[in-house]
């Protein structure tokens, strides 16, 4: 048989999800763009600083909901002639755009908390109450219908959106009920720089996996040692080399392969072997593979020589 035969996979088998995603972030950017306006008036009501700051987080809020859903339908896309791994990539482009608002806003409200610290204002504290209850109820469900979807990294960056907007309500809530009986504006602020640095923190490690994928660093959780075994305990299978794997997105990989085997086996054998590494493979969220097959006893030139030097590399 021929020492270099090829096989390439494109299945799209973990698309189904998106649909209903990419449903539950409209309805998402919905509740918050409605609520957005909402904390305007009331912000300009109550004197609170702190609920116009979130209601201008709120606005970045809204258009990162908005590019998330463009984008995660334009991800479904199938693979063409200008994008042959596919369009799911656009997913990472979309959390990495949400991500870097957060990042922007979060920072932006850390600004005008310290203006607030130095000089604290008085608030309309049964107005702040009541804005606060209606934040918890809309970023929760908001929250809710997210959480039906299948968790990946666009999925994750909206979520620290609305993470961030219930924590927030939260500890407005907080120091709503305190103000009823202490004059301690300089709560509101202090609450607020906090929950702003955990948030960062989470953005940071968001961004940190949107890197990964971007740089091809091998899937986290794709175990090599495992797979190759695998593969090696099927009949047929004398060695396995050569190995690259690389993220499509963050619950999709690619993976390149060289598989060693006898070099009298037909085609037809070949072929089957494949279709059940290929089915190993599945198991592993690679919806792309590409599998050389090699004899044992000849390299690309056919010179006899080692199989795992043939390749490698």
């Amino acid at each position: 048989m021929g020492n270099h035969h090829h096989g390439h996979s494109h299945s799209h088998h973990g698309h189904h999800h998106n649909h209903g995603t990419g449903k539950n972030i409209l309805v998402a950017f919905f509740l918050n763009a409605g609520f957005c306006i909402l904390e305007f008036i009331g912000g300009y009501y109550t004197n609170s600083v702190a609920i116009l700051s979130d209601a201008l987080h709120d606005l970045g809020d809204s258009m990162a909901l908005l590019m998330a859903y463009v984008l995660e339908k334009y991800s479904n896309k199938k693979a063409d002639e200008s994008f042959t791994y596919g369009y799911r990539r656009f997913s990472i482009l979309s959390a990495f755009i949400t991500s870097s608002i957060l990042l922007v806003g979060s920072i932006f409200v850390i600004q005008r908390a310290v203006e607030r610290i130095i000089s604290p204002e008085p608030i309309h504290v049964q107005g702040v109450l009541a804005m606060a209850v209606l934040g918890v109820v809309v970023n929760s469900f908001a929250a809710w219908k997210l959480s039906k979807g299948e968790d990946g990294l666009n999925q994750r960056a909206v979520m620290l959106h609305l993470l961030e907007d219930v924590l927030g309500w939260v500890a407005v809530l907080i120091v709503g009920v305190v103000l009823l009986f202490k004059d301690w504006y300089i709560l509101d602020p202090i609450l607020s720089v906090l929950i702003a640095i955990l948030i960062l923190k989470n953005v940071y490690g968001n961004l940190m996996s949107i890197g990964r994928v971007i740089l091809q660093k091998w899937p986290d959780d794709l175990e090599l040692a495992k797979l190759k075994n695998e593969m090696l305990n099927l009949p047929d299978v004398q060695d396995i080399h050569a190995v690259q794997a690389w993220s499509i997105d963050s619950t999709s990989h690619s993976l390149s392969l060289h598989v060693v085997v006898d070099s009298q086996m037909t085609i037809d054998k070949v072929d089957h072997l494949k279709h059940k590494i290929r089915h190993i493979l599945t198991h592993y969220k690679v919806i792309h593979s590409s599998i050389e097959f090699e004899g044992k006893n000849f390299n690309c030139e056919g010179t006899e020589m080692l199989p795992h030097n043939c390749h490698d590399h």
